[in-house]
C-alpha cells in the first residue's frame, strides 16, 4: 500500500484515537478494566489456594483466567465500533465522512483501527499486569500455570477476537440507523465470541 493510501487512513485514525482518549466515560473504564480487574482475580487466588488447598488445580486455572483478563477489556471494543458509523450518522457528520477524498475501504480501514487500537491496547495491559503481579506475588502459581507458550497464545487469541469483534461491530454500525439498534445486534457477536473462547 502507498504513503498515498495510508495517510487518509492515518489521519481518521488519529482523529478518531484522539477522541477516544479525550473522553472520559470511556478512560475511567478502561483503567478500571487494565489495571484494577487484574489486581482484584490476583487476590482471588489467594483465596482459591486457601479454599481448595492443591495449588496444582488452581495453577490449571491460571491461563484461563488471564485469557478472562484480555476478554472483558477487548469486550469493551465494541462500544467505540458500534459508534463508528451510526454515530456519524446521528451526530450529521457521515456526509461530510463520505465526501472526503478517499475510498471506501480507507475509511473502513481507519474506523476499524481507530476501534480496535484503544481495546487491544487495555487488554495487552491488563494481561500484562495480571501476569506480572501473578509472577511476584504467587511465584510458583505463574511458573506452574503460565508457559511461554500460554503467554503468547493468550496474546494471539485475544488478538484475533479483538480483530472479529470490531470488524463484526463496525459492519453493524455501517447497516443500522440508530445506536440503540446497533447496540442490540451487538449480542449477535459478543455471545458467539464469548462462547468460543
Amino acid at each position: 500500500m502507498s504513503a498515498s493510501r495510508i495517510r487518509p487512513i492515518r489521519t481518521i485514525t488519529q482523529r478518531e484515537v484522539s477522541d477516544t482518549l479525550t473522553d472520559w466515560r470511556i478512560l475511567i473504564p478502561m483503567f478500571i478494566l487494565s489495571f484494577v480487574l487484574p489486581e482484584v482475580l490476583i487476590s482471588g487466588a489467594n483465596f482459591a489456594v486457601r479454599f481448595i488447598g492443591d495449588s496444582n488445580t488452581i495453577s490449571r486455572l491460571v491461563p484461563f483466567v488471564m485469557l478472562l483478563v484480555g476478554f472483558i477489556p477487548a469486550s469493551f471494543s465494541l462500544i467505540t465500533a458500534l459508534e463508528t458509523f451510526v454515530g456519524e450518522r446521528e451526530r450529521n457528520s457521515l456526509e461530510a465522512l463520505l465526501s472526503m477524498p478517499i475510498s471506501d475501504n480507507q475509511l473502513y480501514l481507519g474506523k476499524l483501527v481507530s476501534s480496535l487500537l484503544p481495546p487491544l491496547l487495555s487488554s495487552y495491559t491488563a494481561m500484562t499486569v495480571f501476569a506480572l503481579s501473578l509472577r511476584f506475588g504467587y511465584p510458583d502459581l505463574f511458573f506452574q500455570g503460565l508457559t511461554f507458550e500460554y503467554l503468547v497464545l493468550g496474546f494471539v487469541l485475544i488478538t484475533f477476537k479483538a480483530l472479529v469483534m470490531v470488524a463484526s461491530a463496525v459492519i453493524i454500525s455501517s447497516h443500522t440507523t440508530s445506536v440503540r439498534a446497533a447496540n442490540l445486534l451487538a449480542s449477535f457477536v459478543l455471545l458467539p465470541t464469548a462462547a468460543v473462547v
